[in-house]
C-alpha cells in the first residue's frame, strides 16, 4: 500500500549531459591514455636498482623501444658469493619448465619466455623488472640459472 503512492518512473536523460559524457569518453580519455602509458614507463625506469649492476638496463621482451641498448659493462666478479643460492632448492622444478620451453644452445629468447611469464598474470611492468634483474649477462636471453632466478622472483 505504501509503495502505491510513490512514483518509480525514471527521469529523462538530458541530451546535453549525454553529449558531454560521450565527448569525455571518446576524446578526453583517448588523450589521457598515452600519458598513463608514459607515466608507467617512467615509473618502471625509476625503479631500477640504483648504483647497482642493473642501472640503465633496457633489454628484454617487456621493454618498449630499443631492446639492444646497454650503456654499462657487466663484470662477472661482482656476482661471486660464498652463500648458498636462494633458488637452489627449487631449481629442479624451474629446470623442468626451462627445458619444456625448448631452449636454443642452452638459452631461451625473450619471445619464448614472454608467453610463460605472461601466464603468471603479473603486470607487464613487474615482469619487465623481473626480466631486467634475471638477465644478469644482459644478452636478451635467459640461461637455466637466469630462468630459475626469474621464476623464483615471479613466485
Amino acid at each position: 500500500e505504501r509503495l502505491m503512492s510513490h512514483d518509480f518512473k525514471f527521469k529523462g536523460l538530458k541530451p546535453k549531459l549525454l553529449a558531454g559524457l560521450d565527448e569525455l569518453l571518446n576524446t578526453d580519455i583517448a588523450k589521457l591514455m598515452p600519458l598513463l602509458r608514459q607515466e608507467e614507463e617512467d615509473q618502471a625506469e625509476q625503479l631500477l636498482v640504483q648504483g647497482g649492476l642493473f642501472l640503465g638496463s633496457q633489454r628484454g621482451p617487456f621493454i618498449v623501444g630499443n631492446p639492444f641498448h646497454y650503456s654499462e659493462s657487466y663484470r662477472e666478479s661482482e656476482l661471486v658469493s660464498d652463500e648458498e643460492w636462494v633458488v637452489s632448492k627449487d631449481k629442479p622444478k624451474y629446470d623442468e619448465i626451462f627445458y619444456n620451453l625448448s631452449p636454443h644452445e642452452g638459452k631461451l629468447s625473450g619471445t619464448k619466455v614472454k608467453g610463460w611469464m605472461m601466464s603468471t598474470h603479473l603486470p607487464s611492468s613487474v615482469l619487465g623488472r623481473i626480466w631486467r634483474l634475471a638477465d644478469v649477462d644482459r644478452d636478451g636471453m635467459l640461461d637455466d640459472e637466469e630462468f630459475a632466478l626469474a621464476s623464483h622472483l615471479i613466485e
